[in-house]
């Protein structure tokens, strides 16, 4: 019974491995990048506020949070890709992503894509950071009469 199975295994594997060889293999990468989609790109999204910033993740549905001044990584499945970030549950930021493989260096590795999340300050904080003192009025006494 044994002697059976053992046979009948190397039948199957045989056939496999025939099939194989006779399909035809494609040499060198593809012509267009659209052909890649399916494939992982991961890359690092950088916060440069000073607030906290949520993104959604399309893998697992939830929600990647970035602190201020920090970063992740992150992974999309095609090659553009928009991301939306928001602070307090508001729209806060709009990412563009495009993914060029191992194109950026970051921390010794190469990742396909680095965005950053920068939002401009208002104006009036941006032009200085404190209000011009006032000067000091001169109080004169009264002489009491007496």
């Amino acid at each position: 019974m044994r002697i059976l199975a053992l046979i009948i295994g190397i039948m199957l594997v045989a056939a496999g491995g025939a099939a194989a060889i006779d399909t035809p293999r494609q040499a060198g990468p593809p012509a267009t990048l659209e052909l890649l989609d399916g494939i992982p790109y991961t890359g690092i999204i950088q916060n440069k506020t000073r607030y906290e910033v949520s993104i959604p993740s399309d893998n697992s549905g939830a929600t990647l949070v970035i602190p201020p001044y920090g970063w992740i990584e992150y992974t999309i499945w095609t090659h553009q890709h928009d991301v939306a970030a928001y602070h307090d549950g508001d729209p806060f930021y709009c990412l563009k992503l495009i993914a060029n493989p191992q194109a950026y260096a970051f921390k010794c590795k190469k990742y396909d894509f680095m965005a950053e999340i920068v939002k401009a300050e208002p104006a009036g904080q941006s032009a200085g950071k404190y209000k011009p003192m006032k000067k000091r009025k001169r109080v004169v006494k009264k002489e009491s009469q007496g």
